[in-house]
Order: C-alpha cells, then structure tokens, then sequence
C-alpha cells in the first residue's frame, strides 16, 4: 500500500525533525505505543518525514485509530502492546500513551529487548526514573525521554549568553510561561496524571537545570489549582538554588494574564530579558567601569544617596536582537538515530532527566500535588 504524504507534525517540529535533509542509510523501525495527539500528530509525523526512522508498527486500543493508520501508513497495527513488542521488525519503541502509563511500558518494551523513546513526564518521580535506567541498563539498549525543549531556540540563546561571559557572573534566571486560559481535557485530571508540573514544569525545570552547574541544594515551590476544572494544579512557582548560589525562579501557570519575558538572566555585568522573539541586554564592560570603595562614615554625605560624589557613570551597552542562537545543534531525531546506530551521546541522557525528576519530587512535596 502506497503511504499519504505525511501531515505537518504537530508541537514543536523544528526541534525534533529539522530541515529533514540528511540522508541516511539504514533507518530505524519504529513501533509507537498510544495514537493521540503526541503519538499520531507528532512523532508519527516526525518519523515519517525524517529519512533515518521508518513507522513499521503502532499499537492503540481503539480500533479506529489502528485502521485510521494502518490504511494510512501500511504498517502493522495492534491490539495490545504485548503483541506489538514480539514484532521482531520494531527496533525503537516510542511511547506516547497518557502519563500514567509511561513507566510500566517504558520497562516493558527494554526487557523486550527494544530501544526507548519516552514522552514526557516519563514517570511520575525519580524513582520511577531510577527503575527505568536500571531496566535499560540490564537490557543493553537505549533509554531516553522527550525533553526536547533543550534545543528551544530561546534556551540555546540564553545558554550561549551565559556561557559567553557578557553577563559576567550570573546569580539569578528567571523562566515563565504564563497565560490566562481554562482547558478541560485530561490534563485537568490527577488520575491520568495531569496538572501543570508534568505538561509543562518538567521542560521548564529541565532546561534551568542544564544552566546549573552545581547540585541543588535548596527547593522553594507553591502549587495551586485557581481556574480549570478538575482537580490537577494550573499554577506553579518554584525557587531553586544550586551550591554556587545561582537561584532559579520558575513560574508556569494558566492565570497570569500581564505581559511576562520569557526570560530574565541577572549577572554582574549587566542583564538580558526575552519577550517573544526579540532579546534584550543591557549589559557593560567590567574593565571600564570606574572603581568605587564604600565610604566608612555612619551618614549620608551631603545628605546625598548613591555614589558620592556622583554621579556614577556605567558605561552602559544596549542591545536588541532577535533570539537565534549562533551554534550548530543537532535535531532530537538526529542525535537519537547516531545514539542507537553508532553509540554517540544522547541529548538526553536518563541519568541527567532523572535529576530533573528528583527537583520536580522537591517542587511537589507539601503541596497536595
């Protein structure tokens, strides 16, 4: 049968499939476990335009759906997962069913001898991260998770800031995704594992902690339900703090209707913010920035505030400038083909999604979430 052109994938494409325009020689067959929006209109999508994955299984328990693909793609369609992972054509088993169901497949498919790609939240503590690792470890084959938010433009930029230096010393990263909105789908459920921390706190809290370089040592949060129906948290604030003292302000919610950058990066030479596409930073020169040592007199000279005598002169550098970053990154898709065919490091590596995990363990504790 003759496979339909495949849809425009849905989310963030870019990020997980490119220009599409490496050629490779021995794809990757793929088998996907859940034909939802994230199975069927993205990573299904995904595999079927990127030229290293072939789609040669999926699995769902709705029968529309698995005639609804089967007629579209021609691959093998199935019942139940456990029919799926004896196919012996599937190599990688993507797994996009609802939340709560991660983990246990997850397992499932690297003792059946399968590679690993699983949807975000992958589990619902670092624990559950723990067993997946040990399961991939036993089994000799690839686990990863779909944070893949660690190549957002916006994030790579602020990355390659920091890294840079202009902001010198950086001491505090703001990171919010706000908006004003009510949903009611299964998002707004606990019981299938909804709620903000696992849609979208997880990216939020993975891409600050890939700009901490120490442990953290110390985790702030407040989680609340305002707006939606349901019973699973539409708002989140966290205060992370690693051992260097770099403090992270996280904020997700679905009541903030005020106008909030992106991004706020705070270092001693200066400061950058992001709204939407656009950059800021007002940033200056340490080397020519005059000395000033503090008066020690226990009053204002001339009953004057500031630096005295004044004024201070920073020599202040504005920039704007549209957030792209100027480095070469590899697509999730591509790093995920060179990771199962020839062993190279993964963009994420479970060990390092498992310490994204354990703070989000921190952020819900005591917090009825």
């Amino acid at each position: 049968m003759t496979a339909k052109k495949a849809e425009s994938p849905a989310g963030n494409p870019i990020l997980d499939l490119g220009a599409g325009d490496r050629v490779f020689e021995q794809p990757i067959r793929v088998g996907i476990v859940g034909l939802g929006r994230i199975g069927w209109c993205h990573h299904a999508q995904i595999i079927r335009k990127h030229g290293g994955f072939e789609l040669v299984a999926v699995c769902d328990t709705e029968k529309e759906r698995r005639n609804e693909v089967k007629a579209e793609v021609g691959c093998a369609a199935y019942a139940t997962f456990g029919a799926m992972l004896k196919d012996p054509n599937v190599e990688l088993v993507v797994v996009a069913t609802p939340t709560k169901f991660h983990q246990a497949m997850a397992i499932k498919a690297l003792k059946a001898g399968k590679n690993v790609l699983c949807e975000k939240p992958s589990a619902l503590s670092a624990r559950g991260i723990d067993a997946m690792i040990a399961a991939a470890e036993q089994a000799g084959k690839v686990l990863t998770m779909h944070h893949n938010r660690r190549l957002d433009p916006d994030f790579l930029y602020v990355k390659e800031k920091i890294e840079s230096g202009v902001l010198g010393k950086v001491f505090r990263i703001r990171r919010s995704v706000v908006g004003f909105g009510r949903r009611n789908d299964w998002q707004t459920l606990l019981k299938y594992g909804g709620g903000m921390i696992g849609n979208w706190g997880v990216h939020l809290v993975d891409q600050v902690l890939q700009l901490m370089t120490g442990p953290v040592t110390d985790v702030w949060s407040d989680v609340n339900r305002y707006l939606n129906p349901g019973d699973a948290e539409d708002d989140l604030v966290a205060l992370l703090r690693d051992d260097n003292g770099l403090v992270a302000d996280v904020e997700m919610t679905s009541v903030n209707a005020a106008p909030t950058p992106n991004w706020v990066v705070l270092g001693t030479s200066g400061s950058l913010w992001i709204n939407g596409n656009t950059a800021k930073l007002k940033v200056f020169d340490p080397a020519q920035l005059a000395p000033v040592t503090a008066n020690d007199l226990p009053y204002a000279i001339g009953r004057q505030y500031g630096v005295i005598p004044g004024p201070d002169q920073i020599p202040w550098q504005e920039i704007e400038e549209p957030v792209k970053p100027t480095g070469t990154y590899p697509t999730y898709y591509d790093n995920l083909y060179d990771g199962i065919r020839s062993g190279a490091p993964l963009l994420v590596q479970p060990q390092s999604a498992r310490r994204t995990y354990a703070v989000l363990d921190r952020v819900r504790r005591g917090t009825g979430f």
